[in-house]
């Protein structure tokens, strides 16, 4: 005797498993807010307190992109959005979620963002990262690689780790 297969059963597995896709999609883009501190240090082992208060905005076919705000020896600075870098296609964005990217743009001064223009706040003190990656769910830092730009000197490299010569 053969089994006839229940075609209301299997619906509603589909609709369950579709259901839950859509959910995990709905949160997955759910942007995370984190507060996380870390030790930097420059070239000359100098160290310095770099205090996050970020956002971490993910997609399934971007980078994720890192906004909010930083402060790093006593001078605060906030994202600038006009300035984040943007893949040159669909699939340059794909090809940098998968290999792991991660988008910050540049920080600058939080006084100086308002009413400037994009040019004016390469000129300006501010912070890019250009490299970062997170241990867990983004609960802390492994490793950081940040460009401190300033206008009256030469621009600082800040990393988690001391560097050895």
């Amino acid at each position: 005797m053969k089994k006839v297969a229940n075609p209301g059963l299997r619906r509603r597995v589909i609709g369950v498993v579709l259901a839950g896709l859509l959910l995990f999609g709905i949160w997955y883009h759910i942007p995370l807010h984190r507060v996380l501190e870390v030790t930097v240090y420059d070239s000359t082992g100098t160290s310095a307190i770099l205090q996050m208060d970020i956002t971490l905005h993910r997609s399934f076919f971007r980078e994720t992109v890192v906004r909010g705000a930083m402060e790093l020896d006593g001078v605060s600075y906030v994202s600038a959005p006009r300035m984040e870098p943007k893949p040159n296609s669909f699939l340059d964005g794909l090809r940098y979620k998968w290999i792991g990217y991660i988008s910050s743009g540049h920080f600058v001064e939080a006084e100086r963002l308002a009413g400037r223009g994009d040019y004016i706040y390469m000129m300006e003190d501010s912070l890019q990262i250009f490299s970062i990656s997170f241990r867990g769910f983004y609960d802390s830092i492994e490793g950081l690689f940040l460009i401190r730009h300033r206008p009256d000197a030469p621009n600082v490299v800040y990393t988690a780790d001391p560097l050895t010569y």
